[in-house]
């Protein structure tokens, strides 16, 4: 067990179905965009389905030759994308010195347990883990020369390994997401999305970034408003 102080809750992590990507060597320029792109695919990899909808629909990326689902609702994406901010200054500010760091999406389900004593102290609240993906991301050097030629050259050849990476990402978590569903607990009524938390990690798995946590109620937000969706895990 560990504790959560910040939502009073204890957290099991039994019988997690982990996932580890492959990793993301991508120069620091790429980041944002490579982090955005997976995060929305993650978040319609795991919907329910249900009743409104907050639009979800097929773009292509403005960076990469990639086309992906992003969730559309303004207030959603703004939660999205101040993950996507805070994990790129955790590697533009050299917090890791290694140049890696890891974004791990993990997805959960919350008990109330019995009111009792020992409960209150260390929390009402039983927070399980059942599911966790973690994209390990490595900063390359972007490699400057004098011939202005030879820059734009190393600047398309990064964009297009970037763009390669990226689909070879969405297509792990996609084949994974449609093929490992046995582990995923029966959806509570009225409820179309899991509930999810994003954490940020060192190289060396040493948690990082304060406040890293998306806020608790974004996944349970999102359920709210995730509808016509099909369900696919």
């Amino acid at each position: 067990w560990e504790s959560d102080t910040r939502s009073s809750r204890r957290i099991a992590m039994l019988n997690v179905e982990e996932f580890l990507s492959p990793e993301l060597r991508l120069a620091m320029c790429h980041v944002k965009e490579a982090i955005r792109i997976i995060l929305h695919c993650l978040v319609v990899c795991r919907t329910i389905g249900g009743a409104d909808s907050i639009d979800p629909k097929a773009v292509v990326s403005e960076l990469f030759d990639v086309e992906y689902v992003r969730i559309n609702e303004s207030q959603h994406v703004q939660e999205l994308e101040r993950t996507v901010e805070k994990f790129s200054e955790i590697l533009e500010n050299n917090l890791d010195r290694s140049g890696k760091a890891q974004l791990v999406f993990n997805l959960y389900t919350v008990k109330t347990r019995k009111q009792s004593l020992w409960n209150r102290i260390v929390g009402s609240d039983e927070k399980t883990v059942f599911e966790q993906w973690r994209i390990p991301v490595a900063v390359q050097p972007l490699n400057r020369y004098l011939n202005p030629a030879d820059n734009l050259r190393e600047e398309a050849n990064l964009q297009a390994s970037a763009s390669q990476q990226v689909q070879q990402v969405l297509h792990y978590i996609i084949a994974r997401a449609n093929t490992k569903v046995d582990h995923l607990p029966s959806p509570e009524k009225d409820t179309v999305s899991y509930k999810f938390e994003v954490a940020f990690l060192s190289g060396d798995g040493k948690e990082i970034g304060t406040g890293s946590l998306l806020p608790q109620g974004l996944g349970s937000s999102i359920s709210q408003t995730i509808r016509h969706l099909p369900y696919m895990a």
